[in-house]
């Protein structure tokens, strides 16, 4: 027997559990150990970073002082304070070539005028004033750091020069190169993997270890140490960044000096740690999985074979027996599941049946129910059951209740002398019988069936067939049958989908004899008056909708008030319905036929412009004429005359529309009727109105 790894299985639990036993100690031990560790490389680089930043803030700051100091003493020197112009610019030279940390060195008056300097081309501010100066002097800051267009920083060193007698005289001003400081970031870095940078509160740099810190972000200065892990470019760098003020400096700039270590390779020896415990968990993992793997095999065998055994059933094959392989329980309960396969095989085939026979009627009763035309749902009721049903013959009969005879409405497998003669009273032959008792009829072999065969009487064909009435609301409307040519090829389960189906077709054949009935006239069974206007409008809309075209034919019989007072009115209806039908047959099926008033019909013609409309016009005109209408076996004559309008290129609204159409009706009659006139509109004139008005009066 072929065994397999089940998911979620008790192998599976088995070696889940050992693996969970000797592995979450030794991951959490594990994980616990690289933590620690992270955490105590992180401890030693802040120390380094802040002993680092310790003598870089030193060193920053004694330049800085020694700079402030050594002007301050400037300052205080007479040739200085007697503001003489070049004995003080010889001085400031000399004082350049000596220390080359001062680029630019300035004597300002008291009116703010630059009285010698070692740069002819200086330029005072707009906003510098001397109270900033005295606000900086006293307060021991320092001017922002600025930046020459080389890149260079420099700030601004200032220094008051009062006399006793006049107060403050001038300014003393040293632009301060500040690239010592890059030199001093490199000196202090060069031996180590940290990379670092010099920044303003304000996130200005001021100087870098080299290249690759240029990519170092920086989002806001805090007067706290900060150490954090930042992505840079792709890169995690563990980062810490001191405030200089800390340090309690005099005059200690507002700047920060950041240091940062790439993220592996300060925890390069975590990561090692991290690898080698890793290995560990792997080795642990495969011995685990080895022992689970033996104690499992040791018993779930009999389990295996029930898992195999199931998973053939749940597939569909209710033949595969499944046999204990122990005497255990486990054998008991797989004896127990071979029972349940056995009465599983006998309910399956009931369960398809019953599922298909759902689906069936649901897929059914959702084609039908939305056909309301009586024909087409007729044809569309025989066509699904016959496919249904696989039957070779089948007819759909309904109920004229005039006349109490059933007539077939449409059919399958028969000829059309058949359809056309077959009439079946209440209570005859088979049909009449179902319709009459109300109950459906399954003859299984009509041949030796005696009970059918006394229903039935004389042409009994070979095979099997099904009759069922068709009632909606206690109201007969028809039977439905099916026939095949072999006995006992239908069986009960098809007898009861076949009720079923004939349920849902009387339903939906009951909805829409009541539409019908809701918009037809009653005598001619076209379409009436009220139905004739709303789809008028439609037609109407579509055509705007579409820039397309609609005609309209109106039409009456020629002298029909004559043939009533000749003939009678019985026979003048059976003139109007016999017009009905010579209509319906001489248009299309996408025309409309509408009674519009007493002898008067309508035909819309849609996507049909005036010169077409024509064409069924005269077919309507000379089908009638040809027809041969017979009163007591003699022949009378029958003939209609027509008007046709059109829109858009007539009329220009439906009023329009049918006032045309009229009034070219009446055209038709006063020339001579029997015939079909176009309307134009020199047909419109006040006299022909007139006439025709006077004429609907009478």
């Amino acid at each position: 027997m072929k065994k397999t790894l089940f998911k979620f299985g008790i192998r599976n639990k088995l070696i889940l559990s050992v693996l969970l036993i000797a592995l979450l100690p030794l991951a959490f031990l594990g994980w616990q150990a690289v933590n620690d560790q992270k955490k105590v490389i992180r401890e030693e680089v802040y120390r380094s970073h802040t002993d680092l930043s310790n003598m870089l803030a030193y060193g920053i700051y004694q330049n800085l002082e020694f700079t402030r100091c050594l002007l301050s003493a400037i300052a205080e020197l007479e040739v200085i304070k007697s503001l003489n112009s070049s004995v003080a610019e010889d001085f400031f030279k000399s004082l350049i070539r000596q220390f080359p940390s001062f680029k630019l060195i300035y004597l300002v008056n008291s009116k703010k005028q630059i009285i010698a300097s070692t740069d002819s081309n200086v330029q005072l501010s707009q906003n510098w004033s001397f109270s900033g100066v005295a606000k900086r002097s006293y307060a021991g800051s320092l001017s922002d750091v600025l930046s020459t267009p080389d890149g260079n920083s420099y700030i601004n060193h200032e220094v008051l020069i009062k006399s006793n007698e006049k107060g403050m005289i001038g300014v003393l001003i040293a632009e301060v190169d500040l690239n010592y400081i890059r030199d001093l970031l490199r000196d202090a870095l060069r031996n180590s993997k940290f990379e670092g940078m010099v920044v303003t509160n304000e996130g200005f740099v001021i100087a870098r270890s080299g290249t690759s810190t240029a990519s170092i972000g920086y989002t806001e200065t805090q007067n706290k140490d900060t150490t954090e892990i930042r992505d840079i470019a792709g890169t995690n760098f563990l980062r810490s960044r001191v405030s200089m003020k800390k340090f309690n400096f005099y005059q200690a700039p507002d700047w920060d000096i950041v240091l940062q270590i790439p993220e592996k390779v300060a925890f390069q020896a975590a990561d090692d740690l991290k690898d080698r415990i890793i290995r560990m968990v792997f080795i642990t993992a495969l011995i685990a999985v080895l022992l689970a793997i033996l104690i499992a095999n040791s018993f779930i065998s009999p389990l295996l074979n029930l898992i195999l055994g199931a998973r053939r059933i749940s597939t569909g094959d209710f033949d595969h027996s499944v046999k204990p392989s122990s005497t255990d329980e486990i054998g008991e309960l797989t004896k127990t599941f071979d029972e349940m396969r056995v009465n599983l095989k006998s309910t399956r085939a009931d369960l398809d049946y019953r599922i298909m026979q759902l689906s069936t009627l649901f897929e059914v009763g959702k084609a039908i129910s939305s056909v309301l035309d009586f024909v087409q749902l007729q044809n569309m009721i025989l066509e699904i059951v016959v496919k249904v049903m696989r039957a070779e013959k089948g007819s759909l009969m309904l109920l004229d209740e005039s006349e109490k005879m059933l007539t077939i409405g449409v059919a399958f497998g028969l000829s059309d002398e058949v359809m056309k003669d077959t009439r079946v009273g209440l209570g005859e032959e088979v049909s009449g019988w179902v319709l009459e008792t109300g109950q459906p009829l399954f003859v299984e072999d009509v041949e030796n069936d005696f009970a059918f065969m006394a229903i039935k009487k004389s042409g009994v064909s070979r095979g099997t067939m099904m009759s069922v009435p068709l009632k909606a609301k206690d109201k007969l409307l028809g039977v439905l049958n099916l026939s095949r040519s072999v006995p006992k090829s239908f069986v009960q389960k098809d007898f009861e989908l076949f009720k079923n189906l004939a349920n849902q077709a009387a339903i939906a054949i009951e909805n829409a004899r009541l539409y019908r009935y809701a918009v037809t006239d009653e005598m001619t069974k076209v379409y009436n008056h009220r139905y004739f206007q709303q789809r008028l409008d439609e037609e109407l809309q579509r055509a705007d909708r579409y820039d397309s075209q609609v005609s309209l034919i109106m039409l009456d019989v020629d002298h029909f008030k004559r043939f009533n007072d000749t003939y009678g009115h019985p026979e003048g209806d059976r003139v109007l319905k016999t017009v009905s039908k010579l209509i319906e047959k001489s248009v299309r099926e996408v025309d409309i036929v509408a009674r519009y008033g007493g002898e008067e019909f309508v035909v819309i013609c849609p996507e049909k412009d005036g010169e077409g409309a024509i064409i069924p016009a005269n077919r309507i005109r000379t089908t009638i004429e040809g027809y041969d209408f017979r009163i007591n076996g003699e022949r009378v004559q029958i003939t209609v005359s027509l008007g046709i309008s059109n829109y858009p290129a007539q009329a220009r609204s439906k009023p329009e529309l049918i006032s045309f159409a009229d009034i070219a009706l009446y055209f038709s009659k006063e020339a001579g009727r029997n015939r079909a006139s176009l309307f134009n509109p020199t047909m419109k004139s006040e006299e022909a109105i007139k006439n025709k008005k006077k004429k609907d009066a009478h």
